[in-house]
């Protein structure tokens, strides 16, 4: 189950309503997983900051994923996403900063278990 969190300094008030909604498929395709497994949080009215004018719009990123995580991948959805941000919410790729985290499932609970011991899992 991937998950996608981001901390930005836009105002709540101008983040689009249907953001989350346009996110899941371009981190579904960048990924390669199925959007229904995707979890997204974006939390706004945050300082952040580049070294310089922290009124500018920026944003700091992780993404967390078992597999599909690895220098070919984050190349690919490191792009797509900074495409996105620009696009959707005017923060340049340079204002965009995102870390990757390869999970294991033993590490991951969900539904009252750890990933690892699901049948969805195993299959």
């Amino acid at each position: 189950m991937p998950c996608f969190k981001i901390l930005t300094n836009i105002p709540k008030s101008s983040i689009p309503k249907d953001f989350v909604d346009k996110i899941i498929p371009v981190l579904a395709k960048a990924v390669r997983k199925p959007e229904y497994k995707f979890v997204c949080a974006v939390s706004s009215d945050c300082v952040v900051s580049f070294g310089e004018d922290s009124t500018l719009p920026g944003a700091v990123a992780s993404l967390e994923s078992i597999g599909h995580i690895s220098p070919e991948d984050n190349r690919v959805v490191t792009k797509e996403l900074s495409e996105f941000m620009d696009r959707e919410l005017g923060i340049k790729p340079e204002r965009f900063f995102i870390s990757f985290y390869d999970l294991q499932a033993q590490n991951i609970g969900k539904g009252g278990v750890i990933i690892s011991e699901t049948a969805e899992f195993r299959t």
